[in-house]
């Protein structure tokens, strides 16, 4: 899969990127909702087989990309927090522990964990306007980072 840096120097699959840099042009940090609407699934599946083949298509619904996102993360053969124990988890208090505990994942899941919060906060900052504080995004986005118990 091809890689791209984000602007933090994560590596990131580049259609991550392309996904995420149309979502900002088109102000979607700023949609009521974003991420916590859901899309119309015909037109996803559309976009997702225009993206599967290279092509951004002009003037996507915002909210068919924040679904694509997270869908993506969910389609992953393993989650990005798979390598941690749930104890581990619940047991992070802090930022310094949270901190700690991304330094045990591979580089890859690291770096995807890192690109997605990044933008979770971007999405916060624009909370005015959205709607999503830290705990709305963070319970939309979090049940596709892990595919323990088959979720």
């Amino acid at each position: 899969m091809q890689c791209s840096y984000d602007t933090r120097g994560n590596s990131v699959p580049t259609i991550l990127l392309l996904m995420q840099e149309t979502l900002y042009m088109q102000s979607g940090l700023k949609a009521e909702g974003i991420f916590r609407i859901n899309p119309e699934n015909s037109q996803e599946e559309h976009v997702r087989d225009q993206l599967n083949r290279g092509n951004v298509p002009d003037n996507i619904d915002v909210h068919i990309l924040a679904g694509l996102i997270k869908a993506w993360f969910r389609e992953l053969p393993s989650g990005v927090l798979d390598g941690l124990s749930p104890e581990q988890v619940l047991q992070c208090n802090t930022e310094e522990d949270s901190v700690e505990l991304v330094k045990q994942l591979k580089p890859t899941e690291s770096a995807l964990l890192n690109w997605a919060i990044d933008l979770m906060a971007d999405v916060v900052e624009q909370e005015e306007s959205n709607k999503m504080n830290a705990r709305n995004i963070a319970m939309v986005f979090s049940p596709n980072m892990t595919q323990v118990n088959g979720t």
